[in-house]
């Protein structure tokens, strides 16, 4: 909507500055809208450059994860392959009762902004169950207000998704 207040805020002025013929008003009204349309430039400004009226927020959700393996193997186990400098595919079920094991975390080709800001790992813990936790932060803004003023239509203020997969110590990877 800011974008749609500095067009309006460019055609008052200039009506004001080229139509009114009372020098002293003409001076009034073409100076106060001038302010106000740098006023307005410069909250876009701000807004895009350092993220004003935009908070940082993080989430962390957690989700069970199971083996690979058939469910009448005695040990879990993943698999996983290394992709780029910091992200592993990892390949699990999403339900104990799925036939087959899925690929999770497999960066997509088709939009490389989005693949950069995503990373994959996997850690062994002390727990008993499998679990992918993925830490999400993503700028939002700190009120309605400042949502209607700035927010466009698709954009997409994440910052970072990172995605862990925490398996028990008794579980094995294997990696390619």
């Amino acid at each position: 909507m800011i974008v749609w207040i500095i067009a309006a805020l460019t055609v008052i002025s200039a009506l004001c500055w080229f139509l009114i013929s009372n020098r002293p008003l003409r001076l009034a009204l073409g100076g106060l809208t001038g302010l106000a349309l740098v006023a307005a430039v410069g909250l876009l400004s701000a807004n895009m450059d350092n993220h004003y009226g935009m908070e940082q927020q993080t989430t962390v959700t957690t989700k069970p994860v199971y083996s690979m393996a058939p469910s009448n193997m005695p040990i879990g186990m993943i698999a996983t392959k290394k992709v780029g400098p910091n992200n592993l595919v990892v390949v699990y079920k999403d339900h104990a009762s799925d036939e087959k094991a899925t690929a999770h975390f497999v960066p997509d080709t088709s939009d490389i902004v989005a693949a950069t800001k995503q990373t994959s790992d996997y850690q062994q813990t002390n727990g008993d169950q499998a679990v992918v936790k993925t830490t999400t932060t993503k700028w939002v803004y700190k009120s309605q207000l400042l949502k209607d003023l700035f927010h466009e239509e698709g954009q997409d203020n994440t910052i970072h998704v990172s995605h862990v997969v925490e398996i028990p110590a008794t579980w094995r990877v294997v990696s390619q």
